[in-house]
């Protein structure tokens, strides 16, 4: 039933809040990393463009456009 989906769709998103959280107070930027494409897929799939495009543009920079040095200097200043 719809009641039952709509918990079911809250907990996994829940679930994703708790390991970003995690990840975040760990500073394991390779979690993190792992974390947002799942969630640029989220958005994506919610209708939410926007968000999903600047993560994937983060992550595109922080792999492929940045040197490995500044993309260093990027993840320390978070």
């Amino acid at each position: 039933d719809t009641a039952q989906h709509n918990l079911q769709l809250l907990t996994r998103d829940l679930l994703y809040v708790l390991e970003l959280t995690s990840a975040t107070s760990a500073g394991d930027w390779g979690w993190i990393e792992d974390i947002l494409r799942d969630l640029a897929m989220i958005f994506h799939g919610a209708g939410s463009n926007n968000y999903c495009s600047e993560i994937l543009h983060f992550l595109f920079n922080l792999k492929k456009i940045w040197t490995p040095e500044f993309a260093c200097e990027i993840l320390l200043l978070f």
